[in-house]
């Protein structure tokens, strides 16, 4: 029961949103605002949910409704910044120390805590958090609204946000860094024929047995990272599919998420009627990549997306 309520939770969020061997970013010491941010406010913007928002002043109390949202806050220089976030913000480790201000979903979200933290600027999502907003902005709370889907969004995010809590430069940084990192991949990926492109299952849950569509974030990595996704012919971001299917399509690699990774093991899935037979099992290719790092919206995609081409080409990718 624990590991469907977990799953729940996993796949609304991913659907909203619709977050080496996965070395993570090394922390570093967060840059206060340049001397001339100040001057740049008020700043007006239409945000990638379509509203109208103005920052009066240069934030000094931000509060995240989301992981992605904190991993890009501090990702671009505002972690000092940040008072309050989620229970599930568990990256980078300093934002642990935040005050929580309730779960990921709009009903776990507590609006009184939030109101006494006397935020400047929170930083919500559209879609999931539009009960929030709507709690918020009769008080006077500015919010701005993210949405992202494919890496160009991520990007565009972190330089917003690196915008309005003064680090455009920071944000600036980060973002070519990701970009680097991500052509240093596709680069090299590049140079294979189709025709030597392992095919891919990536399985975001077993019961009942769900897939990353070529619009997720699982799905765009896969295919990024120079692998064949099996269902990159669905129309949804996970949708559920048929074990048959699957037996059908016979992938010659196997992926998750780590937080599936009790049941994908290569022992689990061979004991599955009529798995034990196909090309990822008999070749052993089974592998698990970070979860968050491949479903929240931020430079840990580039975690994910090296991960991944390296399970897929070890060879290529030493």
């Amino acid at each position: 029961m624990k590991r469907l309520s977990v799953v729940v939770l996993f796949l609304f969020a991913l659907a909203i949103v619709a977050g080496c061997g996965s070395v993570a970013p090394t922390p570093t010491a967060t840059p206060a605002p340049s001397p001339t941010a100040a001057a740049s406010f008020p700043i007006t913007i239409t945000d990638p949910a379509g509203r109208t928002v103005t920052v009066k002043s240069l934030p000094q109390r931000v509060i995240s409704l989301s992981p992605s949202n904190t991993e890009m806050l501090f990702a671009v220089g505002a972690g000092d910044q940040v008072v309050g976030v989620t229970q599930f913000c568990n990256y980078p480790p300093e934002a642990t120390t935040r005050q929580q201000i309730g779960g990921y979903s709009a009903k776990t979200i507590n609006i009184e805590k939030i109101v006494s933290l006397k935020p400047d600027l929170v930083v919500a999502e559209s879609g999931i958090h539009n009960d929030v907003i709507q709690a918020l902005q009769p008080l006077g709370i500015t919010v701005v609204a993210l949405k992202a889907r494919t890496f160009d969004d991520a990007y565009s995010s972190m330089e917003l946000l690196g915008r309005l809590t003064g680090h455009p430069d920071k944000a600036a940084q980060t973002i070519a860094a990701m970009k680097a990192r991500v052509k240093a991949v596709t680069d090299k990926v590049a140079t294979i024929p189709q025709d030597k492109r392992p095919t891919v299952f990536w399985e975001i849950w077993d019961e009942p047995l769900m897939t990353a569509g070529p619009g997720a974030f699982a799905g765009q990595i896969v295919q990024m990272a120079g692998g064949i996704n099996i269902f990159a012919d669905v129309t949804t971001d996970y949708p559920q599919v048929s074990a048959e299917e699957v037996i059908k399509r016979n992938p010659a690699v196997i992926m998750g998420p780590d937080s599936h990774g009790d049941k994908l093991t290569i022992d689990q899935i061979a004991g599955r009627p009529g798995w034990g037979k196909l090309a990822a099992i008999t070749n052993k290719r089974v592998y698990l990549i970070n979860g968050d790092e491949s479903s929240r919206v931020g430079p840990r995609l580039a975690d994910a997306l090296e991960a991944t081409a390296r399970a897929l080409y070890p060879d290529l990718f030493k």
